[in-house]
């Protein structure tokens, strides 16, 4: 996985200068994150040991795995992704996350709108309890995924949640 800001993302913040970002170039094996804020020319980054496949095999693969599992990555996701607010500069009023990884076209594609450039919070909020009601055992409307997928949505969702911000690009 390249440590560099993912393809797209200079044009992303050409095209919506007044906001501050997020990037994640999250990959099965590992994450990297960039907070950019508008004002602050050097973003910060930071590399986590936490890949969504691992997540995936280790406590979403077995046909047993259920909410339980799915609470445990919750947990390991918070603990890796809340200590980073602390180095970070106070968000601006429009802060958005650029969210890169090779699994996200099947996350992307449930969307109501998968060809805006910005996603709402609350989509991909919704998408996570479709996911969450096919998981208790419910069928209708709910969202069936492969683990690394549902892995990567409970990663994408932890950071939105716990980064505060309001609006989402994905890219596969």
């Amino acid at each position: 996985m390249s440590t560099a800001l993912p393809p797209g993302w200079a044009a992303l913040q050409a095209r919506f200068p007044d906001h501050d970002w997020l990037v994640l170039q999250a990959d099965p094996d590992a994450c990297h994150v960039w907070r950019v804020a508008a004002q602050n020319a050097s973003p910060i980054r930071h590399d986590l040991p936490l890949g969504y496949g691992q997540l995936a095999t280790q406590y979403l693969s077995r046909a047993s795995a259920g909410a339980g599992q799915v609470e445990q990555v919750i947990e390991l996701v918070e603990d890796q992704i809340m200590p980073l607010t602390r180095s970070w500069p106070a968000p601006g009023p429009q802060l958005a996350l650029l969210c890169s990884a090779p699994d996200m076209a099947a996350l992307l594609a449930q969307l109501p709108n998968p060809q805006a450039a910005l996603q709402t919070t609350d989509a991909v909020e919704q998408l996570f309890n479709r996911y969450a009601q096919h998981m208790m055992g419910g069928s209708h409307g709910g969202l069936q995924l492969t683990p690394a997928q549902a892995a990567l949505l409970v990663l994408l969702r932890e950071c939105l949640h716990h980064w505060g911000c309001q609006q989402v690009a994905l890219q596969a």
